[in-house]
């Protein structure tokens, strides 16, 4: 119910956001106060939790272990990757998203193989945001969330959006349901792991790391929205500011 009310309010939210001034320059940034006192926070977690918890996991757990963890989250995903790209009016895309599914659940042991990526059907995920930002829903402010990081106000609604539309959530078993939650939980370290370096770089390298974030954030997710990889900009994060 919560994340049904959540749902209903987004809309209003993203409305009075694109009253906002300039809400397309970097230098708009609506909850900075709050956001600062959150990503402060985050940091804190990221530094005595997270951020050791996966690196344990990524120097005790082998490459093709949690390669494999990796696949089966990207496979089981791809449901609610046809519902979008159908939504988006991109019909190859969602045939390619169930063709993975198919081929990795039926002969990639559930989906922890991806066979679809070798026989040229490469993985592209997508999310209500995508949708939402093709639709021309204004991204609205950024916004950092408790445990979560950074974000937009579009992009927290529509991952709201993303478990409440999920075909895997909505007609799986509870059980399956919650180690498929419980897999993209691992999957996270894996992330988190992999990224060391760079995210060391932007959160305690930086002069003014919330800044470093939001503009990397904002860069990448634009840029990737766009059809872009965006990972190259995390290089100047202060480019155009």
């Amino acid at each position: 119910m919560k994340r049904f009310c959540l749902a209903l309010l987004a809309p209003a939210a993203l409305a009075a956001c694109a009253a906002s001034p300039d809400p397309e320059s970097l230098s708009f940034d609506p909850f900075a106060t709050e956001n600062r006192a959150t990503h402060d926070a985050n940091l804190t977690i990221d530094r005595n939790a997270y951020r050791p918890a996966a690196i344990a996991y990524g120097k005790g757990v082998p490459e093709p272990l949690r390669r494999g963890v990796s696949n089966l989250e990207n496979t089981w995903d791809s449901p609610g990757y046809v519902v979008q790209y159908m939504l988006q009016g991109r019909p190859e895309l969602a045939g390619t998203a169930m063709m993975r599914f198919g081929v990795n659940t039926l002969f990639g042991f559930g989906g922890l193989i991806d066979l679809a990526s070798e026989l040229g059907m490469d993985y592209r995920d997508t999310n209500v945001d995508e949708t939402l930002f093709r639709w021309g829903v204004p991204e609205g402010g950024y916004l950092v969330v408790p445990f979560g990081g950074p974000g937009t106000q579009r992009d927290w609604s529509g991952w709201v959006l993303d478990y409440a539309l999920d075909p895997v959530q909505l007609f799986l078993p509870t059980a399956a349901g919650t180690a498929l939650i419980a897999a993209s939980g691992v999957d996270l370290l894996n992330d988190r792991y992999e990224l060391d370096t760079t995210l060391d770089e932007l959160f305690y390298q930086s002069e003014d790391s919330y800044t470093a974030t939001r503009i990397s954030y904002l860069q990448n997710m634009r840029a990737r929205l766009k059809g872009g990889t965006g990972l190259d900009l995390l290089e100047d994060v202060y480019d155009d500011y």
